[in-house]
């Protein structure tokens, strides 16, 4: 057995304040994780992933839980990826314990549920982050460790909060010429939350934006909480002083940063942007259940997509000289913010005027990665009289900073969703992970009884519930949506869809994407005229996350994806611009 507990009042206090926790008196709710690992290379409160290098974690729920009063982890409680303390070997490990704090929230029309304080930092961007601010944990201590060991740790230690570098990368709320920051209280989101809820832009503005009378198409760049402004790459206007052969892809990012901004600051006719001036912004909208709410209006979460588009969006073109119509405003995004960029064309048409979707996540639930919801049984395991074939849920590995080269799309099994799911589960009951699967049935699902997500399988045997699966259709399955209502959609659509995928997606959105392909392929009244690119290189697929071919001078050599997701801005806004000159209205100013 081994008995967690924290050592005062003070400490909880402070978690408290730190984390902004609106929890009254000084008890604590939240999820306890134990962590085992065999070095001690990082922190192991860091070391619970989907690869082979995880360490072991297991979980409990703590509620108004006190100090001094131990919580036991013993062999009834659930780990992963070894499910009980009996199965783990004796041996020597580093261990150490966290608490993940929740909050209560009252969302109006909904009971009362703790969900985590928060699932990010301002430390760290682009879906990668350090402790939420005012997270518990111990020591790292090393065990010799045994199936009858009684083990004690004290959450002694908190995680202070984080300074945020801000949208210009000079502290919080500081602009820049060319970067500014924008924040405002959505009354929407107040009103569903019953707290205020703020959502921020970070905006990168046009040359000479407020010294003449021009007006300015807005793009908005969708993808995962960033507190400074990166819209898949860094805007940087000082020349990096780095060699990419000694300081590695580090390096890479930082010269095409300062490329992104010699481009966009360069008034010569030779620039990538010249005819294609804009107002281009990137959008923080983090919820308690992930660092980012996928822009739709959903049932657990709230009308965020029409929070950003009537709310944030017209703020934003009212700041900057924006044109603020519909035809004037494009997407694009990869990975989460390549569904945000597919879903907010096609559930938004008339407010957007061009989406580039790279990689996205899945855009149809017959490839929901290798689950098809509506005729499997079990998520888990594909459906057989005699055998019992996991379902593979992440092949090879992310490609995006590999550098140089492309990886190797071998197709090798790197975790089943079995997996993937019982590790959120550990991390966090009710979809409270703050985790990929976890989101999904946040966002797109219906809120059960509980107050909670409806889980579209259970989370631990993978049996389907086809009641959830069928409202996931109705809602939030685009090919479904665009077929349903193709004779509405269709003709607002033409010309504004373009979707990219690797052929070899680590995470299996290809799939999706082939599935939405043959579906666009046979649309009539009118003939679908999207863009489906799906890529592959010297007969190999790309992984995560290709965003369409890039090739390296006149060599003709497609470039990877650790070089093309830099680039988005070079490669989609010229597009876009071309696509608002040929729709523009009758009247419309196209020429300031």
């Amino acid at each position: 057995e081994i008995f967690i507990s924290y050592p005062s009042s003070n400490i909880a206090e402070k978690a408290l304040l730190w984390s902004k926790t609106k929890a009254e008196g000084t008890s604590l709710t939240g999820r306890v994780r134990l962590y085992f690992t065999k070095d001690n290379s990082t922190d192991p409160i860091y070391s619970a992933s989907d690869e082979q290098s995880t360490g072991q974690v297991f979980g409990i729920d703590a509620v108004s839980w006190d100090p001094n009063d131990p919580l036991v982890i013993d062999d009834s409680v659930f780990g992963y990826p070894q499910e009980s303390l009996i199965d783990i070997p004796d041996d020597t490990y580093y261990m150490q314990a966290e608490l993940f704090l929740y909050d209560m929230y009252s969302r109006t029309g909904l009971p009362d549920v703790y969900m985590p304080t928060s699932c990010v930092s301002d430390q760290g961007l682009n879906g990668e982050y350090a402790k939420p601010d005012g997270t518990l944990f111990s020591q790292v201590f090393e065990v010799d460790f045994t199936s009858t060991a009684s083990i004690q740790l004290s959450l002694d230690q908190v995680q202070p909060p984080a300074v945020s570098e801000g949208c210009a990368g000079l502290g919080d709320g500081v602009d820049s010429d060319w970067v500014k920051t924008v924040r405002i209280t959505s009354q929407l989101l107040t009103s569903f939350w019953n707290r205020d809820i703020e959502l921020e832009a970070c905006v990168l503005v046009p040359p000479n934006w407020n010294s003449s009378a021009a007006t300015y198409p807005l793009v908005v760049s969708h993808g995962h909480y960033s507190p400074v402004f990166f819209p898949g790459g860094g805007f940087q206007t000082e020349q990096p002083d780095c060699d990419p052969d000694e300081d590695g892809y580090d390096c890479v990012q930082s010269q095409y940063a300062y490329y992104l901004a010699q481009n966009w600051t360069s008034l010569d006719d030779s620039s990538a942007f010249s005819g294609a001036r804009m107002i281009l912004m990137t959008i923080n909208h983090p919820v308690p259940l992930f660092d980012d709410s996928y822009a739709v209006n959903s049932a657990s979460l709230g009308p965020y997509g029409d929070a950003i588009v009537t709310e944030l969006i017209p703020e934003v073109e009212a700041r900057f000289n924006g044109i603020g119509a519909g035809w004037a405003r494009a997407l694009y995004g990869g990975s989460t913010g390549g569904w945000e960029t597919l879903a907010s064309q096609v559930l938004y048409p008339d407010d957007f005027n061009g989406a580039f979707a790279a990689c996205p996540d899945p855009i149809t639930f017959s490839s929901y990665a290798t689950i098809d919801i509506y005729s499997t049984s079990n998520a888990y395991f594909y459906d057989s009289d005699f055998k019992k074939t996991p379902r593979p849920g992440q092949r090879d590995d992310y490609s995006g900073v590999t550098w140089p080269g492309y990886g190797h799309p071998y197709g090798q099994t790197t975790t089943t969703i079995q997996e993937a799911n019982h590790r959120e589960l550990v991390l966090g009951t009710h979809s409270r992970s703050c985790g990929q699967w976890d989101i999904w049935e946040a966002v797109f699902g219906p809120v059960c009884d509980d107050g909670f997500p409806c889980r579209l399988y259970d989370k631990l045997s993978g049996e389907m519930n086809q009641t959830t699966a069928g409202y996931w259709q109705e809602h939030f399955d685009l090919k479904f949506i665009l077929d349903r209502d193709w004779e509405t959609l269709g003709p607002k659509l033409q010309g504004k869809l373009h979707l990219f995928v690797g052929n070899s997606d680590t995470y299996f959105l290809t799939n999706a994407v082939m599935d939405m392909e043959d579906f666009l392929g046979q649309t009539s009244d009118p003939s679908s005229d999207a863009e489906v690119v799906i890529g592959t290189h010297n007969g190999r697929g790309y992984e995560h996350c290709f965003r369409g071919y890039e090739y390296e001078g006149s060599s003709g050599t497609p470039l990877p994806n650790s070089i093309t997701r830099l680039t988005y801005n070079q490669a989609f806004m010229p597009r876009m611009a071309e696509q608002f000159l040929s729709t523009a209205p009758s009247g419309a100013d196209t020429s300031s």
